[in-house]
């Protein structure tokens, strides 16, 4: 079985999101850049509703956690909600009023397929989110809490990230 892995390089997150720019795949993109930025699960995000994201500079989605909406995912925002009642649902496709995730998954598998981008998936995201805010914060006890992992070595192993536990925590003590 192939691991998943969040994406490490900004080079690639600059690159998927021109293919779906390129691909005009407004809703995908959206998606995603909210998935990388907040960390919040794909199916709590198929559940927002246009009233919850639309002229709003903070949306609170998950643990009561607001987030901020920086001016490319309001902009995005905009494209996908014109036209749309503020009780509808975002990520509903224009068929149905029922949201096809296999389509979200497909497309994001065929863009890294065109990049030569390996071992990502939609669960990547997440993960992507994860890896960046312990790069900034090394707030290890808070992506623990956040994911819903029982150890620090579970919240490291699911960003992919490497290091031994016992330095990096003890040091700083010095009374």
């Amino acid at each position: 079985m192939i691991k998943v892995l969040p994406i490490k390089k900004v080079e690639d997150i600059e690159r998927i999101k021109d293919k779906y720019r390129e691909k005009k795949l407004y809703y995908d993109l959206l998606l995603f850049l909210l998935t990388i930025n907040t960390g919040v699960n794909t199916a709590t995000l198929f559940n927002l509703k246009v009233n919850q994201l639309k002229n709003k500079k903070y949306i609170t989605v998950k643990k009561g956690i607001t987030y901020n909406v920086n001016d490319e995912i309001s902009a995005l925002i905009k494209i996908v909600c014109k036209g749309k009642n503020p009780t509808d649902f975002v990520f509903a496709k224009q068929i149905k009023n029922n949201v096809s995730r296999y389509s979200y998954y497909t497309n994001f598998k065929d863009i890294c397929a065109e990049l030569n981008i390996y071992n990502a998936s939609v669960d990547s995201w997440r993960r992507t989110f994860g890896y960046y805010h312990y790069l900034a914060y090394k707030d290890l006890f808070f992506l623990q809490w956040y994911f819903n992992q029982n150890t620090a070595e579970q919240a490291l192993n699911f960003i992919d990230i490497h290091e031994p536990m016992s330095a990096g925590f003890r040091e700083g003590l010095n009374f």
